[in-house]
């Protein structure tokens, strides 16, 4: 039979599962990750959810078209009818920043020993900002392209850790070509900004910081 091929970003959040661990997909839309790592025996049993019936639906057909069991399919919001001790690992990808920090508030788990692997589509600095502030830290972080579009994968695990500064929650801890890309919209998001009838002072102002932040943990020297 042969093996499921993952996008970039997918194998991203499947190379940061701990082999052994039990997973539970959230949103798990055509079942690809559940298939990779049962193919693969990376884990013992998965749990594959997604609040539509028709994701759930394409994602069964994936397991009977790759021939693979140990998947067990639930139609739920986010983590509603996953069980804290149903999981070792949790993965929740290509969602919004703002969509995962409401399934993890809601979802009142103790994290301790488990792992957190996130692909947020949008809102990296806010889901940043907020696992640090509720006990979280970024154990490892890995940027994929795909196409002229890069993705940040977020390995994260329960710890107590400093906020991190403002150019890492918003471009990384470390310099890639993201990071000058981005830089590269802030800086026409502020010239608009300031060339507005009515300026925004306070976004003006967040900009500003943020470019100045980068520029420092950066050691840019031509801004």
């Amino acid at each position: 039979m042969e093996r499921i091929r993952l996008t970039p970003r997918l194998r991203a959040a499947a190379d940061f599962v701990r082999p052994g661990d039990r997973v539970a997909d959230v949103g798990t839309d055509h079942g690809y990750l559940p298939v990779w790592l049962r193919q693969r025996n990376v884990s013992p049993r998965v749990i594959a959810s997604d609040i539509r019936p028709g994701p759930l639906a394409s994602a069964r057909a994936s397991a009977s078209r790759w021939e693979v069991e140990g998947i067990d399919f639930r139609l739920c919001p986010g983590l509603a009818d996953v069980g804290c001790e149903e999981a070792d690992t949790v993965v929740i990808a290509g969602m919004s920043g703002e969509t995962m920090i409401g399934i993890l508030a809601d979802c009142g788990w103790n994290w301790t020993g488990k792992r957190l692997i996130l692909q947020p589509m949008t809102k990296r600095p806010e889901l940043l900002t907020w696992l640090y502030a509720h006990g979280f830290s970024l154990r490892e972080e890995r940027l994929v392209a795909e196409g002229k579009k890069f993705y940040w994968v977020l390995c994260v695990e329960a710890g107590q850790a400093p906020q991190p500064r403002l150019a890492h929650l918003w471009a990384g801890f470390t310099e890639t070509a993201y990071a000058a890309q981005l830089r590269t919209r802030l800086e026409k998001a502020l010239a608009g900004l300031q060339s507005a009838a009515e300026p925004d002072e306070a976004e003006i102002r967040k900009t500003k910081e943020i470019l100045e932040d980068m520029r420092d943990a950066y050691g840019w020297t031509d801004l």
